[in-house]
């Protein structure tokens, strides 16, 4: 062995070419089958801890598997061909299209979709990763709310559906307007899909893809946007007496410097649009004024009938009005334990 003051004596090369290959030997000593090179990061399978043996039972598709993570597309050609399911479903909906989906590696996941591979099967569990996949995500889904720019042409290329619903009853265009992505990418991927076959009209628990625009993070821009492509502005949700019009203004008191701009040309296409928004603003401010005092009048109501049926007395800060109600409440408890 190279003594130490031999190695101290060494030109400054051959000391790094040293230390590269103690680090690569010990590096190895954990599994002599894999050379683990400092720098290189670990797989998605690797980082949450996936192994293929844990969704299925077939030793062919575990091998597919195995193949895709180790982007071994010579194998992987070779296992298809040999007729091993693409399409096998797993434990909690993985299927070896989703394998190949993370970690961004396009020649596997377009190989698996050009030998029909599904790309619409949905998730019944969180797969352990619960920052990752929710219940109800599909290979669709997740292109279309990724960073990742291929995957999601590729999907809707290869029997992706453009209307599919995902995570929480959210249609795939609603999906998108909430990615964390560019506003750009966002407008690319949503013509995609009404080119594809989507409805821009699709509606979820919020209504149209524009309110969802204005509700989550206050896309102004992106809002009207949609709005110029087609998107009803008049659309009103069951039992809701106002529209993305009504609910655009009630942020007005709540914009950020920087999102004004774009939320007063929003503002401007109402109004051209036809949109009288002051008497839109009186209305919605009367609805508030009936809301409110209901709310609270049925709150008030549950505390006096809590305080009545513990037998105490009347809040003293409580107003007349409250105080009789009290009262009358007692009375009707009394009334009700005699009968």
């Amino acid at each position: 062995m190279m003594g130490l003051q031999a190695i101290h004596h060494q030109p400054w090369w051959l000391l790094i070419c040293f230390s590269l290959l103690l680090s690569l030997i010990t590096g190895c000593m954990e599994d002599l089958t894999t050379l683990k090179i400092p720098g290189v990061k670990r797989t998605f399978h690797q980082a949450i801890g996936w192994e293929a043996e844990d969704f299925f039972n077939d030793s062919a598709v575990i091998e597919l598997c195995k193949a895709i993570e180790a982007n071994d597309l010579a194998k992987m050609k070779r296992l298809i061909a040999e007729g091993v399911d693409v399409n096998a479903i797993g434990e909690g909906g993985v299927t070896p299209l989703l394998w190949a989906f993370v970690d961004n590696q396009p020649e596997r996941f377009q190989l698996l979709l050009e030998n029909g591979a599904d790309p619409n099967v949905k998730t019944t569990t969180r797969l352990n990763a619960p920052n990752a996949f929710a219940v109800g995500d599909s290979v669709t889904t997740l292109a279309a709310s990724s960073y990742f720019v291929g995957p999601y042409e590729a999907v809707l290329q290869h029997g992706g559906d453009p209307s599919i619903v995902g995570p929480h009853e959210q249609p795939m265009l609603h999906i998108i307007v909430r990615a964390p992505i560019s506003q750009e990418l966002k407008k690319k991927r949503i013509l995609m899909a009404v080119e594809y076959g989507a409805d821009i009209n699709q509606k979820n628990s919020m209504g149209t893809i524009a309110a969802t625009a204005v509700g989550a993070f206050q896309q102004w821009e992106l809002a009207l946007w949609l709005l110029q492509q087609g998107v009803d502005p008049h659309y009103y949700r069951p039992v809701e007496s106002t529209n993305i019009v009504g609910v655009a203004l009630s942020h007005e008191d709540r914009l950020t410097p920087s999102r004004k701009e774009s939320y007063e040309k929003l503002m401007q296409w109402f109004r051209e649009d036809g949109y009288d928004l002051e008497a839109i603003r009186e209305s919605s401010r009367q609805i508030r004024e009936i809301r409110v005092p209901s709310s609270r009048k049925r709150f008030i109501q549950r505390k006096i009938a809590e305080q009545v049926r513990q037998g105490l007395r009347p809040d003293p800060s409580l107003d007349a009005e409250t105080q009789d109600e009290w009262y009358a409440e007692r009375r009707r408890a009394r009334q009700r334990q005699a009968e």
